[in-house]
C-alpha cells in the first residue's frame, strides 16, 4: 500500500471523504462513485474503494449489492438512534470523568473548548465551532480513563458534526451550548458523578431538541403525508362496532 508521510493512501481518502460529509460539502444522499471520487482527489481507484469501504462500515455512506454508494441520508429516526446512541455513551464517560483526577492541561483544554462560540455569517467560524465542541466532547471520553467507551464516543460524536449543522443552518443556539458546556466541567471539576451524567444528558437531550425541530420544520416533511394502513373497527381498541 502506497504511502504518504506515514499515512496510506486509503487513510488520506478516508479523512478527506469524511470531512467532506460531515461539512455537507457531500449532500446528503449524494451519489458517489469510485472514478468520480478517484479525479476529485487525485487518487486512483484503489484507495478510494478502500476509504469508500470503511465510511460504510462507519455510517458515513450506504451501499447495494452492486456496490453503488451514496452518502448516508439523514432522516428522523437515524437522528434519533444517533443521540440515543450518545445518551448511553457520554452520560457513562461523564460520570467516569468526574471520578477521575482531572489534571491541569485537560482542565485548561476543557474550558477553551468550552468557551468556543461562532458567527453565524461565516462558515469558516461555524467549523471552528463545531470542530472545537467535538474536541470538548471527545476529551471528557478520553479523560473517563476507558479507551474503548472514548473510541466509541468520538465515532458517534464526528456522524453528528453534520446533523449540528443541518440543525445550525435554521437555529442559532451557541450561547446555550457553551452554558451547557460550563456547567458539564463544573460537575466534572467538582468530582460529582451524578451530577456529571445528568448535565450530560441534559445537554444531548436539548441538542437532540434543536436537530429535530430543525428537521421537522422543512417544508418537504411538514408536508410529507402520512401511509396509515387501513384498519378494521373491529380492531380499534375501546370503540364498539356499530350495527346495521
Amino acid at each position: 500500500m502506497q504511502r504518504i508521510y506515514g499515512r496510506s493512501l486509503a487513510d488520506m481518502a478516508y479523512g478527506r471523504l469524511r470531512s467532506q460529509i460531515t461539512k455537507l460539502e457531500i449532500p446528503p444522499g449524494e451519489p458517489l462513485t469510485e472514478a468520480q471520487l478517484a479525479a476529485e482527489l487525485g487518487l486512483s481507484k484503489t484507495p478510494v474503494r478502500e476509504a469508500l469501504g470503511r465510511l460504510r462500515q462507519d455510517g458515513f455512506v450506504l451501499s447495494d449489492a452492486k456496490s453503488h454508494y451514496r452518502a448516508s441520508p439523514v432522516t428522523i429516526k437515524d437522528t434519533r438512534d444517533l443521540f440515543g446512541m450518545r445518551v448511553l455513551l457520554e452520560g457513562e464517560a461523564a460520570a467516569l470523568a468526574a471520578g477521575q483526577a482531572l489534571g491541569l492541561g485537560d482542565l485548561k483544554a476543557l474550558e477553551a473548548l468550552q468557551a468556543t462560540s461562532y458567527d453565524t455569517s461565516s462558515p469558516e467560524s461555524v467549523d471552528a465551532f463545531l470542530e472545537a465542541n467535538t474536541r470538548f466532547h471527545v476529551l471528557i471520553g478520553r479523560v473517563s480513563g476507558n479507551d474503548r467507551l472514548a473510541t466509541a464516543l468520538e465515532l458517534t460524536l464526528v456522524q453528528m458534526e453534520r446533523l449540528f449543522r443541518v440543525g445550525l443552518m435554521l437555529s442559532s443556539r451557541a450561547d446555550e451550548i457553551v452554558h451547557e458546556h460550563r456547567t458539564l466541567v463544573q460537575a466534572i471539576v467538582a468530582g460529582d458523578p451524578d451530577r456529571a451524567r445528568a448535565e450530560a444528558i441534559q445537554q444531548v437531550r436539548s441538542s437532540q431538541h434543536m436537530v429535530i425541530d430543525a428537521l421537522v420544520s422543512r417544508e418537504e416533511v411538514l408536508a410529507m403525508p402520512l401511509r396509515i394502513p387501513a384498519r378494521r373497527m373491529s380492531s380499534l381498541p375501546g370503540r364498539p362496532v356499530p350495527e346495521g
